[in-house]
């Protein structure tokens, strides 16, 4: 696939949540929905043009950002080894236009049927960005940035090896609660206790990894 081709496929995600909000324009209340309990019931309202804004915003904003990381990025690593950078631009700009559509389609009816149908969404990009953590070259932006796997390439392999399957089984977990609890939402310490340990144990685990290192220099 050429990279016209390629860029094209991206534009394409870009544009289909704006098409979609365009085809409801007229169906939308001047004021609509846009934050909601985590019971899934409409607690917070902006005007219909919000939409615009962040469905434009999150989908143009991101795709430059993306474009222009491997240009910006110190270490000129990002698109090298096992990583493909394209793919994960690919991952990030396909949920972001599921994200807005469902945004604009729940803004359009008010309230969730299935109140822990986010995390579905949140749950299977966290599981995939597992799958390929252990493929990122040490760079600048993407990935678990502590400071000693900054420091190490060392540091930085030991640390994604290890944050890949606990990334991959908690997105799996949140994919699960849609479907254990599709009436009643999930208690927000479960996932926070869960996005804790993602976070928690590869920070912790990177500066063992350091420790270890620094004493096999002493």
């Amino acid at each position: 696939m050429n990279k016209f081709i390629k860029e094209f496929v991206l534009w394409i995600l870009i544009l289909l949540p704006i098409i979609y909000l365009v085809s409801i324009w007229q169906q939308l209340p001047e004021i609509v929905p846009t934050h909601f309990s985590n019971s899934g019931v409409a607690n917070g309202w902006s005007y219909r043009s919000t939409l615009i804004y962040v469905t434009c915003g999150l989908g143009f904003g991101f795709y430059i950002i993306m474009l222009a990381i491997p240009f910006i990025d110190p270490r000129k690593k990002i698109t090298q080894s096992g990583f493909n950078y394209y793919n994960f631009r690919f991952i990030i700009t396909f949920f972001i236009a599921l994200i807005t559509t469902f945004l604009i389609y729940s803004s359009n009816g008010g309230t969730f049927k299935n109140p822990n149908i986010i995390l579905l969404i949140i749950g299977t990009i966290v599981a995939i960005f597992g799958i390929i953590m252990k493929t990122i070259e040490p760079n600048n932006f993407i990935g678990i940035r502590t400071p000693w796997a900054m420091e190490s390439d060392y540091n930085w392999k030991k640390t994604h090896q290890l944050a890949s399957p606990i990334w991959f089984w908690g997105g799996i977990i949140l994919d699960t609660f849609p479907f254990i609890s599709p009436h009643k939402p999930v208690k927000t310490f479960i996932v926070l206790g869960i996005a804790a340990i993602m976070v928690l144990v590869p920070f912790v685990y990177s500066y063992i990894v350091y420790k270890n290192e620094e004493g096999e220099e002493l």
